[in-house]
């Protein structure tokens, strides 16, 4: 087996461009003092959630909030990541977990129709939050309660929505200062 023709590598790199193109594009580059200061964000997010549980005495802090992180810190500005889409996306797919696991056996079909659910619930009330697709897992496998709804999903949503909406005040207040 000798050096690939031209023509062999041009197919090639076609096929390759071609599967790139499939794939969608990539994402923007984001500048390296957005993702320390997003970084710094979220962590600090997840240890005031995880700081306050321990001081009320319950948990408020749930794996699916560090995905949450991710989108409202290093995307804030994305519809995605609005307070409403974070605080009503985690709420109504813990109804709908909660439901589910009010009705049915936990099982992988139950599991798949609780997030299912919550899919459908989200895109109709137009709170579509991703991270919140595993809110309705993480209540079917711990058996949580009904008043997980409130403690952590309603009030861990809504402080970690505070924790956003301050860094995005933080966020305006440097770019002002910048001009």
């Amino acid at each position: 087996m000798g050096q690939p023709t031209s023509q062999e590598t041009t197919a090639r790199d076609s096929r390759l461009s071609s599967l790139r193109n499939r794939l969608g594009p990539a994402q923007t580059v984001i500048p390296w003092h957005v993702i320390v200061a997003a970084s710094i964000a979220g962590g600090l997010t997840i240890a005031v959630l995880a700081a306050t549980g321990d001081l009320v005495g319950t948990p408020i802090l749930i794996a699916a909030f560090g995905s949450s992180c991710v989108l409202v810190f290093l995307l804030p500005y994305a519809p995605l990541s609005r307070p409403l889409n974070v605080i009503g996306g985690h709420f109504i797919s813990a109804l709908c977990g909660l439901a589910v696991q009010a009705f049915l056996p936990v099982a992988w079909w139950s599991l798949g129709l609780a997030v299912g659910l919550a899919m459908a619930a989200m895109a109709s009330l137009r709170v579509i939050h991703p991270p919140a697709g595993g809110t309705p897992i993480a209540i079917l496998l711990t058996h949580a309660g009904w008043g997980y709804l409130l403690t952590p999903i309603l009030a861990g949503a809504v402080i970690l929505s505070l924790c956003a909406l301050g860094y995005r005040m933080l966020l305006r207040w440097a770019a002002a200062r910048a001009d």
